[in-house]
This record gives structure tokens, sequence and C-alpha cells, in this order.
């Protein structure tokens, strides 16, 4: 059976594909035919086409047209693709892009990145002619609800987070990271959610850690899910279930000689082993008081704690913080991972990391795997870990249980290529 005739077989594309439509904008007329009949085997019917940058963001602005996805040429007369992106950028569109272009592999990174420093989805680049199996697998990365959140306006105050916060509302939630190696969950993120029961909803990090670190409340905030985490650790451990949970602690709370002291104490307190937490630090934050802060973290390696390097490779300063600090996990970002299919160029870079993370003798983990495509290039490379919605989401304690028993042998298949 040919790829084309096997389109119909994959999972469906979002519903916001087919309410909203999508817009071809290709100086080509015969690469916009066969986009619009690939487009049309999907049961996508409302499609958009222009020829040029300048007659698609006419199309946008007096039809008022919000597409949920535009396909969209590099090179153009008028206005050419680059152009055009920064353009609908400043109508604040929540729409996903695919770059349809044959242009070199650093140049599509550099257009990905334009894209998302736009604050608009990139769903990835394809080259011509287009394939419709290729198109389809981009497609189905679409999620709107991702691409709203982009600039979304906190509406929050202190004074509620303050509040949400002691009355234990500001709860973790677990993701499941995952051993290719074992095939099976060796841990788990612990993330903040805020279960605001008055809303009905559960709130992000994205919301309310900045205000939280604006009006000083990071440090309870950060202690009070540690101990939360500890608590769900003592249960866990009753029934001989003794995972790895990491934490995401924030460079300058390291900087108070005291936040130490805090965390040892109540770990000791809870009695949980110390070696079965480990204290995530983003690799871009920065220390405003070197002394104090690696004061800290070498106390809390002392006493057993371990440190991974979060969103390794978006900082500026990446070799210096892996000379200074004694990591033992090294975490790559997602946006490094979701373009590994679609570049080489991208794929040589997490190859790279990867390298230097088993040459260190760091764990290294890949963070953010959506898709069976990314989970078989990273197998492939040898990566330790896998974290991301291809396995689970972040669930509560309550769910997380029940989630392994029902899929020990899904992660298993995943893990040795057998799906």
């Amino acid at each position: 059976m040919s790829k084309e005739h096997s389109l119909s077989h994959l999972p469906v594309l979002h519903s916001a594909i087919f309410s909203k439509g999508v817009l071809i904008v290709d100086d080509n007329e015969l690469q916009r035919l066969i986009s619009t009949e690939i487009l049309r085997s999907m049961g996508v019917d409302l499609i958009f086409e222009a020829s040029n940058g300048l007659e698609a963001l006419q199309l946008l602005r007096d039809e008022n047209l919000k597409p949920a996805v535009i396909l969209v040429d590099l090179h153009m007369p008028r206005m050419d693709g680059i152009e055009f992106i920064q353009a609908t950028a400043k109508l604040n569109l929540s729409t996903a892009v695919v770059v349809v272009s044959s242009a070199e592999s650093a140049l599509l990174d550099t257009i990905a990145s334009l894209v998302e420093a736009c604050n608009m989805q990139m769903l990835g680049s394809l080259p011509k002619p287009l394939n419709g199996q290729a198109l389809l697998q981009h497609l189905q990365k679409f999620k709107p609800q991702a691409a709203q959140e982009f600039g979304k306006q906190a509406s929050y105050s202190a004074l509620e987070i303050k509040s949400a916060i002691r009355l234990g509302h500001i709860k973790p939630f677990y993701q499941p990271k995952v051993s290719l190696k074992k095939a099976q969950v060796i841990g788990f993120e612990a993330l903040a959610r805020w279960c605001d029961p008055e809303r009905d909803e559960i709130i992000l990090p994205v919301e309310f850690i900045e205000i939280a670190n604006d009006h000083g409340l990071l440090k309870e905030l950060t202690l009070s899910l540690l101990d939360a985490v500890l608590a769900d650790m003592k249960a866990w451990n009753s029934l001989d279930i003794f995972p790895i949970i990491s934490i995401n602690l924030a460079v300058n709370l390291l900087e108070d000689p005291q936040f130490a002291n805090h965390i040892i104490r109540r770990v000791k307190h809870a009695d949980i082993a110390a070696t079965k937490i480990l204290l995530e630090i983003t690799e871009s934050a920065l220390m405003n008081n070197q002394a104090a802060a690696l004061g800290s973290i070498a106390r809390l390696k002392l006493n057993g704690f371990g440190f991974s390097i979060d969103d390794y490779g978006t900082g500026f300063s990446s070799m210096q913080q892996l000379a200074r600090i004694a990591f033992s996990e090294l975490k790559i970002d997602r946006s490094f991972i979701c373009r590994i299919n679609d570049s080489k160029h991208m794929e040589n870079i997490v190859h790279s990391i990867l390298d230097i993370g088993k040459r260190l003798g760091l764990t290294t983990v890949a963070e953010g795997v959506e898709t069976i495509g990314e989970l078989a290039i990273l197998r492939d490379m040898g990566c330790d870990l896998i974290q991301g919605y291809l396995f689970a989401k972040p669930m509560p304690a309550c769910d997380l249980l029940p989630w392994l028993n029902d899929n020990a042998a899904n992660l298993a298949s995943l893990c040795r290529g057998q799906t």
C-alpha cells in the first residue's frame, strides 16, 4: 500500500483545522493545486489560496480570516515567506505554520525559531514536492490551546497566589520519566499546578510563577510543593514503590544560605532518602550571588541530593554551568526535540548534546517527546530517559498508580519500538 493511500488509517486532525481552514501561500500554481488536493484527501474543505505574501496578508485583513494553519513557501515575489510570517505575527492570530521549502536545513531551523519568536506555533518544514503523509504528520501536531497561551496575560494577584499556597491549592502533578533501556518508569518530575476550586480549572505555572517570584512568594511556594511531594513519596514507599522525583528550583532561592537547610531538614524529617530527590536548575538562569548559590548546591550534593541541568542548550553559558556544578542529569529542551524529525541540522545538535552527556557520565533526558518518530531517533542515539506527552501528561498523585498499572505493557512496547 502506498503512503498516500494509507492516510485514512492515521489519526484524525484537530477539529479546528476543519472549522477554521488552511491558508496556502505559494507563488507556484501547481504546488497550490497539489497542496489543495492533499488537504481535501484528509477531509479539509475550507482552503484559502494566495500567490504571495502580500496577497495572503490582504486576505487575512480584508476577509478577517483566522486559519488554523498556514502553509507558506519562502521564495515568492513581492513579499517572501519570511516577511509574510513577520507581518502575520502583528495580526496576533492564534495560527500554526508549516514551511514548504527546499531551503537548506540550517535556514529552516532559523525560520522555525523566527516563527516561535513571533508567538506562532511551528509545526515543521517540508520540501517540495509536498508529500501527503509527511504533511499529515505535521498537521497532527496542531494544538490551538498551546498556540493561544503565547503572550497570555496573567490575571492573578499576589494575594490570590499567597492564599492558594497556604490553602494547598497549588499541588505537584507528576510526569513520568521513562528509561528506554529498562522499558519502564524510573521516576517522575513534580510540576506545580494550581487547582483552583472557584474557577474549576487547572492553572499552569506560566500564569503565576513570575508573579510569585516578583512578590517574594517563590520560597514559600517551593517548600510547600516539596512538603506535598515528600508526603506522596512516603505513601508510595509504604507500597514498596521508590521512584526518583525531580523538583524544579529557582537559582535565586539557592542564594539564601538558609534555603538548603530548609530542604535538608524537611527531607530528613520525612524519612526520605535524599538520593531519591533530583533538584532541577534551569540552564539559562543567572546566579547573582555565585558564591552563595554554589555553596548551597555543594551542601545539598554533600547531603545526597542530585542535580539536573534543565533546558540544556537554551542559555548562553552551557559549558560553564557543566564545569562548575556537579550535575548528575542533563535534560534536552523540547525546542530541540520537536525538530529532529525534520532537520538533520537539529538532529546533529541533539546527538552532540547526548554525546557530551555520556562523556561526562550524566543521565540524559529528552523533554517534550510527543511522537513515535522523535522517540525512534532518540532511541537510536542512545538517550537514557524520555519524558513527554507520548507517554503521559502530568497527573495528580491519585492517578499515578492506576496509570502505571494500565500502561506498563504499552510503555514497554514503545521503548522497544514494537508499535
